[in-house]
């Protein structure tokens, strides 16, 4: 259980990473334009600080899947990860100023990774009488 609370911990911190570098570039100049992009980090623009929070919280998110991966098994803890793909589409379709739309495509998609993580973590079947589980 240690193990899915510290993955769970690793999705949460992965898609606030990535919402706030979202944000941070979409306030900050583009990196293609190096000598704006370095101008505007060293004068703490706007986006400066949502670079560094997004940065601080992947870097916090890799502490919590190592800690994860010692407590569960990799197929069980790649499948929580994938719950940030919802959390970042559900945010990016909430989150005001990004014209993301909603598509039923997406929801498919969404609804296709919960199923497989449901699946995944289904509990197995119990043996009866010595026999083996179907």
């Amino acid at each position: 259980m240690r193990g899915a609370f510290w993955a769970l911990c690793s999705v949460l911190l992965v898609s606030a990473a990535q919402l706030l570098l979202r944000y941070a570039m979409l306030a900050l100049p583009p990196v293609g334009d190096a000598w704006a992009f370095i101008t505007a980090i060293r004068h703490a623009s706007s986006g400066t600080v949502p670079l560094m929070l997004g940065l601080m919280g992947y870097a916090a998110s890799m502490g919590c899947w190592y800690l994860a991966l010692h407590r569960m098994a990799l197929s069980k803890a790649y499948a929580l990860l994938s719950l940030s793909y919802i959390l970042v589409w559900g945010a990016a379709l909430l989150l005001p100023g990004w014209e993301d739309r909603f598509s039923w495509q997406g929801l498919v998609g969404v609804g296709a990774i919960i199923l497989g993580v449901l699946m995944i973590f289904r509990p197995a079947r119990r043996q009866r009488n010595g026999q083996a589980p179907r």
